[in-house]
């Protein structure tokens, strides 16, 4: 879990060239003790917030905290509409637990007469879950809430078929290739507007390339000695963009990558 003197160094020397903040990269952000407390330091330094949460610890206490931490964007990961089909993706998950908090949250956000944050409901849509999606979006419409988004899955070793992947293929990141095999739907092009727009930090204060870096292969720098404006222009980003852009397919983490 990062550290708060960390976390504050990384919001001081770059919150005035900062506009958004998802706090959320392979874990569950409400796991840290101190987590409202980052998001409310980051806001109180006119940052947008946002995080993506499983929503097991929206309980009395941290639905209050949320509130009052500012946070302007909340997403809620729900991946099925009955407790049998979401403990199949999420695995140990509770349903009830998940929609419960959800419910206290926005009762809550009514009573104070709050806009934010703004919650949306993310519903990863896999060939376990697709038939689901009309109860799902009357489930979404009756608990009012701000948004509902069904996201394409990412498949490892899509290329040999996986029953995670719909048999919709609109909600799909991939296709058949008409001889047993899977391709991404998108051909991988020479370009990432991700490279020039962000970058991702990991607990220890490492900077890589960006969320599909799950593994941290790509070490940019760490902000715990350099700061970020030196980190973004240095030699190993640079020759990781310039890779990018004559050859992305020979980089790993892009390779099942739809941007």
């Amino acid at each position: 879990m990062i550290q708060e003197s960390l976390f504050k160094k990384i919001i001081d020397e770059n919150g005035n060239s900062l506009t958004y903040l998802h706090l959320y990269f392979q874990g569950e952000p409400y796991l840290h003790p101190k987590f409202l407390d980052l998001v409310a330091y980051a806001n109180q330094k006119g940052i947008y917030t946002a995080t993506s949460t499983n929503a097991h610890y929206l309980n009395e206490e941290n639905v209050t905290k949320t509130l009052d931490s500012g946070l302007q964007q909340l997403i809620i990961s729900m991946d099925g509409i009955t407790q049998e089909i979401y403990e199949d993706y999420r695995i140990g998950g509770q349903l009830s637990k998940v929609q419960a908090g959800l419910k206290l949250l926005l009762e809550k956000r009514v009573i104070r007469k709050q806009k934010f944050p703004r919650v949306i409901v993310q519903f990863l849509v896999t060939g376990k879950n697709e038939h689901q999606i009309e109860q799902l979006k009357y489930w979404a419409k009756s608990m009012q809430v701000d948004e509902l988004q069904l996201k394409t899955t990412q498949v490892y070793d899509f290329e040999h078929g996986s029953d995670l992947i719909p048999t919709d293929l609109k909600y799909s990141r991939y296709i058949p290739t008409g001889d047993g095999k899977w391709k991404l739907k998108k051909d991988i092009e020479n370009k990432c507007w991700r490279m020039w727009q962000g970058a991702v930090v990991t607990w220890d204060g490492r900077v890589v390339p960006c969320c599909f870096d799950k593994d941290g292969a790509h070490v940019m720098g760490q902000l715990s000695f350099k700061p970020m404006k030196e980190i973004w222009k240095n030699t190993a980003y640079q020759t990781f963009r310039k890779q990018l852009l004559e050859d992305r397919k020979q980089i790993e983490i892009c390779k099942n990558c739809t941007e």
